[in-house]
């Protein structure tokens, strides 16, 4: 059986009534809570060096690049937008492929719906496809592969590629050809995260996606099968054996719709916990200052990236499990006012953190990660001992909460009135409607 052509024949099938309504509204919030993260991520350095980078090289013309005045080439727009979507560690993810999907996806849809001018309709039907290749790819090979392969970068070239095509018309079997292409360009390493290259892997795959598909569609060959062949991408990169869950059933809902929203501005490890913790905070009004320590039951995984104390950065810091409580702790959230540099250099908050034990539950890593838990017990200072767990991060929050989310990311660097002509303009698209409007705006972000 050829489960990457089965795959890439239902992506090429993909279309708004098998998306349905409900998933169309999710899509348009999707794409506001990508723009959020780009917008919040204006200004910072890392940001700033691909813009520099982004602007020497150039580009014909046909693609926008978030926040810098001037269309870009596709290419070039994919990259630098996938980059700065993930700048910020706020963007969507999804438990069961440990990705983030919407980084590279709507990065490499965007660009394609752009230069090609197609309409909202088309769009969104790149986007499911992206979604549903990121995920059913993901959920194949993990949890064996995210030992060494960063899934956002590696599955995230397919999953580019599948939202390109599908916006491109590729066929099943051009959509095939774009894959197998994709496996030779497809990279990412989980030992870069805590750095800057991390989002290399992210715009490396939107970029590449998008190269892959349009070879496939100038004619180029390609191995068949090339994902889950036996000399294919899933056997090079510590993927399982069973590959199955790669291929749809018919019935199977959408995999968009497996896709969580981050309601914290840490790594997703952490989400379990600060989840756990805030509910408990919530039914347990308990003070910092009362708590003699905090154990928190992680996977392994989670142990493996999460337990140390680290905070000379904002990224090392959104990876530090006790950091992350220790915010939660003093302040009930985790959000990016918790990753300034003052916050980050803040005594009170380091000495809380030095309480924080973590450590991995042989339980937990068994579930994992078809279930992310974390426990959180708290010793207070009275001899009271509070304890919370959380199978699986919040994660589907209310549209309301994205809107706040969006407005809150955006008006770090915009206007109240600017915001507003975002939000209205990305939840007013229509399904004729050019994304052009939207494209324009966020390019003039004065």
């Amino acid at each position: 059986m050829n489960q990457t052509r089965t795959l890439c024949d239902f992506l090429a099938g993909m279309s708004p009534e098998r998306i349905g309504e409900e998933n169309l509204k999710d899509i348009r919030y999707k794409l506001l809570d990508w723009l959020g993260c780009c917008v919040a991520a204006q200004g910072r350095p890392a940001q700033k060096k691909a813009a520099d980078l982004l602007l020497r090289q150039g580009g014909n013309p046909m693609a926008t690049a978030v926040g810098l005045p001037d269309k870009t080439g596709t290419h070039e727009a994919a990259f630098y937008n996938g980059m700065i979507s993930h700048l910020l560690e706020y963007d969507d993810t999804n438990k069961i492929a440990i990705t983030h999907p919407g980084a590279p996806v709507i990065a490499a849809a965007l660009a394609v719906a752009e230069a090609e001018n197609a309409d909202f309709s088309l769009f969104a039907c790149g986007v499911a496809s992206g979604y549903e290749a990121m995920i059913r790819l993901g959920g194949a090979v993990n949890p064996d592969h995210y030992e060494y392969w960063h899934t956002t970068g590696t599955c995230g070239a397919f999953a580019a590629a599948a939202a390109a095509a599908r916006i491109m018309r590729l066929d099943g079997e051009q959509t095939e050809r774009a894959f197998g292409i994709a496996a030779t360009m497809a990279s990412g390493l989980v030992g870069v995260f805590g750095t800057e290259a991390k989002l290399v892997t992210v715009g490396n795959a939107a970029r590449n996606g998008i190269i892959a598909a349009e070879l496939a569609q100038a004619g180029y060959s390609a191995p068949v099968d090339g994902f889950a062949g036996e000399k294919g991408y899933a056997r090079a990169a510590n993927g399982k054996e069973d590959l199955s869950f790669m291929v749809p059933k018919p019935g199977d809902p959408l995999m968009l719709e497996d896709a969580y929203y981050k309601m914290h501005a840490s790594c997703g490890h952490t989400h379990s916990a600060l989840d756990a913790l805030q509910g408990l905070l919530s039914d347990n009004p308990v003070k910092a200052g009362e708590v003699e320590s905090a154990a928190v039951e992680v996977y392994r995984t989670a142990e493996k990236l999460c337990a140390g104390y680290a905070t000379e950065t904002e990224i090392q810091a959104k990876f530090s499990m006790p950091y992350c409580v220790a915010c939660m702790l003093r302040f009930g959230q985790v959000t990016l006012s918790e990753f300034s540099e003052t916050a980050l250099r803040d005594p009170v908050t380091a000495e809380l953190a030095r309480r924080v034990e973590v450590k991995e539950s042989p339980a937990f890593t068994a579930a994992y990660p078809s279930l992310r838990t974390e426990k959180v017990t708290l010793r207070l200072k009275d001899g009271r001992v509070l304890s919370a767990q959380v199978d699986l991060p919040v994660g589907r929050p209310p549209y309301a909460f994205i809107e706040k989310k969006f407005d809150a990311l955006a008006g770090m660097n915009l206007s109240p009135e600017k915001c507003a002509e975002i939000r209205s303009a990305v939840l007013g698209l229509a399904a004729n409607d050019s994304l052009s409007g939207v494209c324009g705006i966020v390019r003039s972000l004065t």
